[in-house]
C-alpha cells in the first residue's frame, strides 16, 4: 500500500511538472477567451498562515466546477483572492514581534508595523499559492487580487461615502464587545458564533434598602461591572418575599421563585409582596464611596424581562457595561459609568480599582464585599459567554463611540435581494432572512492600525466630510502634494493629510479608526471587476452567477458582498450560493491551530491530492466531513478500483496498439455486454452532466463508484478472454473500443474531480489510441452522448442477469463450491419475460458460474422429487400393527418403486407396494414433495425469481476442477516470474496425485492455449526454470515451474 501511495503521489508531481512545461493553463484561456463567461468570483483566503487540511475543501469545490464549465467552453475568470489586512493580520505580526498591547506598536512605528503586516501577507499568499497549486487548483496565480490594496481601498470609500449621502453614516456612544488584548471593538456579525461554555465565579451580594430595615440580594456573572452600578431592576408583576435569614440581622428581599439560593439560610418567609412595591425605593451601591459614584441616585427600577430563572429576580443594572443595560437606561434615563480603557483597565475614579485589569479582579471585589458585609456567597457558574474571534481573549462591553452604518431603510431591499439567491443548503437562505431581519446597525469601526482607513473628517462646525476617493481626498487636502507623495492608502501616512473643511474652511484630520476587515472583503465584485475603470467588462461579470465558500460566511463574507452590491447597485451580487460545513477529524474532533492539525502538505504527500479532492467531492455540503488517513486509504482504494480499469486496458493494448482515429463501431456486431456498456455510458455521462450543473458533486462521486464497479465487474469480468484469446481481431478491436469509450468518457467526467490521475491517464492511453486528441483532458470538450445508442432494455436485462449470477455465486459460497469447480446445470424458475431476458446473456451467466448448461423452469416443481407417506389417521385401521412397517417400507423403496407408487396415489386407483401382500386405497397415503437430491435453490430479493444449482459432482467435473486449480496456479506463477502477458513460456507440472496428473494429461491443448505455453511437461521437470513454486491442490502437492519459450 505504502509503494502505490507513493506512486501516485509521484504520478501528481510529473504531472504538475507536465502541466507547467506545456503551459497548459493559458492553453485553455486561450482557447475559451471570447466565449460564453462562467461568472466566478472567488472568496478570499486570508494570507496569514499556510493552508490547513480544511481549506482543501472549499478550494477543490471552486476548482472542480470551474473546471468543467471550462470543458464546456467557458470563459471562466480565473482570479484567486488574498484577504490581506485587518485585525487577523494584526494578531499574528504582534506575535511574531512579542508585543503584548497596542502600546508597543505605537514605539515600535506604525510604519514599520504596517510594513511588516504587509511582508507577512506577502510570505504567505506565496505559500498558499503553492499548496494551491498543489492541490491541482489552476488560477492565475500572477495576478490574485489583494484586499489591502489602494484600489480596494478606494472601493470602500466610494461605498461609504454612498452610504453617506443616504444619511446613513453615524458615530454614536453604545456599549460595544470589546477586545482587550486587541484593544478593539467588534461588529455583530463578527460576535457569530464566539461565545463559548465557561464557568466563572458568579456573586450573590446584599445591598441595603434605605427606605427599609432590609437588604435586597442581587446576582451578577460579571463583577468587574459592579463599579459601574447604577440601578437596580425588579420585575413589578412577579412575586417577592421578605426572608428572615441565619447569616445576618437584617431580612432579605428577593423573588419568591429565587428562595433556593438561600439554603439553610432561611429560617422565615415574613411576607410576600409584588414587585411593584420595591420600585421608586433607594439602595446604597456596592462600593458609594468610589469618586465616579458620586452624585448618582441609586433608586430601584421597574423592568418587565427581569426573572427569577437563574439569579435572584433582582438585577444590578450597569449601562456603561452591557447592551441590555443601556437600551433600559436610554429609556430611563440612568446615568452611565464606563470603567475601563481600551485594555480593559480601570479608568482614574476607581479608588483601589483604578489601574487593574478587570479580568483578574474579581476576588478582589469578593474581599471588598466581605469587608463591607455585602457579599453573600461566591459560586461557580457556567454560562455561554464571548470571546474574540481572532485572538480568542475574553470580551468585555464597554460604552465607546463608534462609527456605523444605519441600516432602517437598506434592510427591506437586502432581504428582496437575498430572496432572489438560490441557497444550497436551502437552510442558508433562511438563514440569511433571519440575520437580515434581526440585525442592527453595522459598527464598521476599529481602533487599529493596519486596515482600511475611515475617510472620515469630523469638523468642530459639526459638519462631518467622507471622502469618496483619492481625488477627492486631493481635491479637499490643505496641501495636494502631500497626497501625490502618498506611499499607500494606510496608516501613518494617510493620517497626515489634512482637509479644507467645505462648510467652515477649517483644517480637519481624518479619524483614527480604521475600517471593519468585512468591507474589505465585501467590496471585491466592484473593485477586482473594473466596476470604476471599465463598466462593459463589470457588466460582464457581474453579477456572479455561482460562489461558495464555508458556512459560517453566510452572516460575514455573503452578508457582506449583499449590502455594499445593494447600496451600490440595488441587486444582489450572486445569483447562487454554496455553502459547505466544516472539516472534523476522523473522531469528529474538531482541528485546531494550537491543537491537533493535518496540514494540507502534510496530506498531499502521504496521500495524495487527488485523494485529499476526492474526498472531499464526495462529501455531502451539509454535514460535517471527517477527515484522516484511514479514511483516506478507503478514498484511495475506491479509485484504485478505477486505476485498475485502466491498468487492464493498458496491459493488452500496449501488445495489440488499438488506434481509434477514425474508428466507427459496428453497432450490429457489438455483444449484448458491448451494447449494455454504451448505453450505460450514455446513461452515466447525462447524469454526471445533471450533477455539474446543479452543482451537486457528491451525487456525481456515488454515481462515478457504481459505473467503475459495473465495469470492473461486469465488463472487464465478462469479456477478458476477449483482449488476450480473441482470435477474431474485429471482435477484438470492437471490445478494445467499448472499453476505452467508457473509460475515457469517466476520464473526462471526473477530471474536474481528480485531475491528475485523469490527465495521467489521458497521456499514457488516450493520446496513444486517439493520436489527433487534445494536449490535455482539460483541453478537451466535455464529452456527448452517443447517437443511436439508447437504453431498449439493455440495462434492465443487464441487471437481472447479475442478479441471477450473485444469487448463484451465493449458493456456490453456502456450498464452498470454489467456482474453478464446474457444476452441471443451473435452472431459473421465472416467467416467460424473464427467461428471454436471462437468454440474452445466458453465455455470461454460464462462463461466470463455471457452469455447463441452464434450464429455464415455469415452476419450481422440476426440481422437487414426489414421496409417499403413511396417513395415519386412515392407515391404522387399515394396517392395524403394519403401520410403523409400511412406514419404514416406503421410506426404504428404490426412487423407481417410489414413482410408481406415487403415480398409482395420484391416479386414484389401487396402489401395490413392495412387500406387501395384495394392494391398497390411495387415501392409505400423502404425497409430499421434497428438494432433488443434490439441488440448492434461493429467491431473487425481490422474489420474482429462483435459482437453483445441481451441485453434484461427477468424476468427470472433480477432473475439470482440478485442472482450473492447476491453470490458476500456473498463472501465479506466471506473475511472480515477472512475465509480460504475452509472454510464450515452457510450463513443467509435476505431482505425485494420480487424479491430478491424469486429468492434466487429458487437457494438455488446453494447458497450452490458457498459459500461453509452447511446451506443456506433465511429471517431468525442466532443465531450467525462471521460477518454481510449490502448491497444494485438493491436499496433494503439486510444483510448478515456468521458463520462456
Amino acid at each position: 500500500m505504502a509503494d502505490e501511495k507513493n506512486k501516485f503521489v509521484e504520478l501528481e508531481h510529473e504531472i504538475m511538472d507536465f502541466w507547467e512545461r506545456e503551459h497548459c493553463f493559458d492553453k485553455l484561456v486561450a482557447k475559451n477567451k471570447g466565449n460564453k463567461m462562467f461568472r466566478f468570483l472567488d472568496g478570499p483566503i486570508t494570507a496569514n498562515n499556510p493552508m490547513g487540511i480544511h481549506h482543501a475543501w472549499g478550494r477543490s469545490i471552486k476548482d472542480i466546477f470551474i473546471r468543467y464549465h471550462a470543458m464546456n467552453g467557458c470563459d471562466c475568470r480565473y482570479q484567486n483572492g488574498f484577504d490581506s489586512q485587518g485585525l487577523w493580520v494584526e494578531v499574528e505580526v504582534e506575535k511574531q514581534l512579542g508585543f503584548q498591547t497596542k502600546k508597543d506598536i505605537e514605539n515600535y512605528g506604525m510604519d514599520k508595523f504596517t510594513q511588516a503586516c504587509k511582508d507577512r501577507v506577502r510570505h504567505f499568499s506565496s505559500i498558499i499559492t503553492e499548496q494551491s497549486k498543489r492541490l491541482g487548483q489552476w488560477m492565475d496565480w500572477d495576478h490574485s487580487y489583494f484586499t489591502n490594496t489602494d484600489e480596494n481601498i478606494e472601493g470602500i470609500w466610494y461605498f461609504l461615502k454612498k452610504c453617506d449621502e443616504h444619511g446613513w453614516i453615524q458615530r454614536e456612544y453604545k456599549p460595544m464587545p470589546w477586545c482587550p488584548r486587541c484593544g478593539t471593538s467588534l461588529s455583530e456579525h463578527e460576535m457569530t458564533g464566539s461565545y463559548k461554555l465557561m464557568t466563572h465565579n458568579s456573586v450573590f451580594f446584599k445591598l441595603p434598602v434605605q427606605e427599609l430595615n432590609s437588604k435586597i440580594l442581587v446576582w451578577t456573572t460579571t463583577p468587574w461591572t459592579l463599579s459601574s452600578n447604577v440601578a437596580l431592576a425588579v420585575n413589578p408583576d412577579i412575586d417577592y418575599v421578605e426572608v428572615k435569614i441565619k447569616s445576618d440581622e437584617q431580612t432579605l428581599i428577593l423573588a419568591k421563585n429565587a428562595i433556593r439560593h438561600l439554603g439553610d439560610d432561611k429560617l422565615e418567609v415574613l411576607r410576600a409582596f409584588k414587585g411593584s412595591e420595591l420600585v421608586g425605593l433607594h439602595f446604597e451601591t456596592c462600593f458609594p464611596y468610589l469618586p465616579t459614584q458620586a452624585d448618582i441616585e441609586h433608586k430601584i427600577v421597574a423592568w418587565e424581562d427581569v426573572d427569577a430563572d437563574e439569579g435572584t429576580g433582582v438585577v444590578h443594572i450597569a449601562p456603561g457595561c452591557g447592551i441590555e443595560d443601556f437600551e433600559l437606561g436610554e429609556r430611563l434615563g440612568l446615568p452611565k459609568v464606563m470603567p475601563i480603557d481600551d485594555m480593559g483597565i480601570y479608568l482614574e475614579g476607581f479608588d483601589w480599582m483604578t489601574g487593574k485589569d478587570s479580568h483578574t479582579i474579581a476576588d478582589e471585589v469578593f474581599e471588598h464585599l466581605q469587608a463591607d458585609n455585602k457579599l453573600y456567597k461566591v459560586e461557580p457558574h457556567e454560562h455561554s459567554y464571548p470571546v474574540c474571534w481572532r485572538c480568542k481573549s475574553e470580551v468585555v462591553f464597554r460604552l465607546v463611540p463608534a462609527w456605523y452604518i444605519r441600516t432602517a431603510e437598506v434592510k427591506p431591499k437586502l432581504i428582496e435581494a437575498a430572496a432572489a439567491v438560490k441557497w444550497e443548503p436551502a437552510s442558508n437562505g433562511k438563514r440569511m432572512h433571519d440575520w437580515l431581519t434581526n440585525m442592527g446597525d453595522w459598527n464598521i469601526s476599529r481602533k487599529r492600525y493596519y486596515g482600511m482607513p475611515l475617510p472620515f473628517y469630523p469638523c468642530d462646525c459639526g459638519h462631518v466630510t467622507v471622502v469618496g476617493s483619492r481625488k477627492e481626498l486631493h481635491d479637499l487636502a490643505i496641501d495636494p502634494a502631500k497626497v501625490d507623495a502618498l506611499p499607500e492608502l494606510h496608516r501613518p501616512w494617510v493620517d497626515e493629510i489634512q482637509i479644507k473643511c467645505p462648510h467652515c474652511g477649517k483644517p480637519v484630520s481624518r479619524v483614527t479608526e480604521i475600517g471593519d476587515v468585512w468591507l474589505d472583503a465585501g467590496i471585491v465584485p466592484f473593485s477586482t471587476l473594473k466596476y470604476f475603470s471599465d463598466k462593459a467588462y463589470w457588466e460582464k461579470n457581474f453579477p456572479a452567477e455561482w460562489v461558495t465558500e464555508m458556512h459560517e460566511q453566510v452572516r460575514l463574507w455573503f452578508y457582506s458582498l449583499l449590502f455594499m452590491s445593494v447600496v451600490l447597485e440595488g441587486r444582489a451580487p450572486y445569483e447562487r450560493v454554496l455553502t459547505n460545513s466544516a472539516v472534523v477529524a476522523e473522531d469528529g474532533s474538531k482541528f485546531s491551530k494550537t491543537g491537533f492539525m493535518i496540514q494540507f502538505d502534510e496530506a498531499a504527500e502521504k496521500i495524495g491530492a487527488d485523494t485529499v479532492r476526492y474526498m472531499y467531492a464526495g462529501a455531502p455540503v451539509a454535514s460535517d466531513v471527517r477527515f484522516g488517513y484511514t479514511l483516506g486509504d478507503e478514498a484511495r482504494r475506491k479509485l484504485l478500483s478505477f486505476w485498475n480499469i485502466y491498468t487492464f486496458f493498458e496491459t493488452y493494448a500496449k501488445i495489440d496498439k488499438p488506434n481509434f482515429e477514425g474508428y466507427v463501431p459496428d453497432k450490429s456486431k457489438m455483444t449484448p455486454t458491448d451494447l449494455w456498456l454504451t448505453v450505460r455510458t450514455n446513461e452515466f455521462l447525462k447524469r454526471a452532466t445533471a450533477c455539474y450543473n446543479d452543482y451537486k458533486v457528491y451525487l456525481l462521486v456515488k454515481d462515478f463508484e457504481v459505473f467503475v464497479d459495473d465495469i470492473s465487474n461486469w465488463y472487464v469480468r465478462t469479456n477478458r478472454r476477449r483482449f488476450w484469446k480473441a482470435d477474431d481481431e474485429q471482435d477484438k478491436m470492437l471490445a478494445y473500443w467499448v472499453l476505452f469509450h467508457a473509460l475515457n468518457t469517466a476520464v473526462q467526467v471526473m477530471a474536474p474531480v481528480i485531475p491528475f490521475m485523469t490527465e495521467y491517464i489521458w497521456q499514457t492511453l488516450t493520446r496513444k489510441v486517439l493520436p489527433n486528441a487534445p494536449l490535455s483532458v482539460h483541453l478537451s470538450d466535455w464529452p456527448q452522448p452517443l447517437a443511436d445508442f439508447e437504453d431498449n432494455g439493455i440495462v434492465e436485462q443487464t441487471a437481472f442477469a447479475r442478479e441471477a449470477i450473485a444469487v448463484a455465486m451465493r449458493l456456490r459460497n453456502e456450498q464452498q463450491l470454489k467456482v474453478r469447480q464446474p457444476l452441471a446445470a443451473m435452472y431459473v424458475c421465472c416467467d416467460k419475460a424473464s427467461a428471454d431476458k436471462l437468454k440474452t446473456f445466458e453465455k455470461n451467466i454460464l462462463d461466470e458460474l463455471n457452469i455447463k448448461t441452464l434450464h429455464y423452469l415455469e415452476s419450481a416443481d422440476a426440481l422437487e422429487d414426489k414421496f409417499l407417506t403413511v396417513n395415519f389417521k386412515v392407515a391404522g385401521a387399515v394396517l392395524k400393527q403394519n403401520v410403523n412397517k409400511m412406514k419404514q417400507t416406503l421410506e426404504a423403496l428404490s426412487d423407481a418403486d417410489m414413482a410408481a407408487a406415487v403415480s398409482a396415489v395420484e391416479a386414484g386407483g389401487e396402489v401395490t407396494i413392495p412387500g406387501f401382500d395384495g394392494s391398497f386405497d390411495a387415501g392409505l397415503f400423502n404425497v409430499s414433495t421434497k428438494t432433488k437430491a443434490g439441488i440448492v435453490s434461493a429467491e431473487f430479493a425481490n422474489g420474482t425469481a429462483v435459482v437453483a444449482l445441481d451441485t453434484k459432482l461427477t468424476e468427470t467435473l472433480i477432473r475439470e476442477g482440478l485442472v482450473r486449480d492447476v491453470v490458476r496456479q500456473c498463472q501465479i506463477a506466471r506473475k511472480e516470474a515477472g512475465y509480460e502477458v504475452e509472454q510464450r513460456v515452457r510450463v513443467s507440472i509435476c505431482t505425485d496425485n494420480a487424479q491430478i496428473a491424469d486429468a492434466l494429461s487429458e487437457k494438455a491443448d488446453y494447458l497450452k492455449n490458457e498459459l500461453l505455453a509452447e511446451e506443456v511437461c506433465i511429471g517431468s521437470p525442466l532443465e531450467t526454470a525462471d521460477y518454481e513454486k510449490e502448491a497444494e491442490i485438493s491436499g496433494s502437492k503439486v510444483t510448478l515451474s515456468v521458463c520462456k519459450a
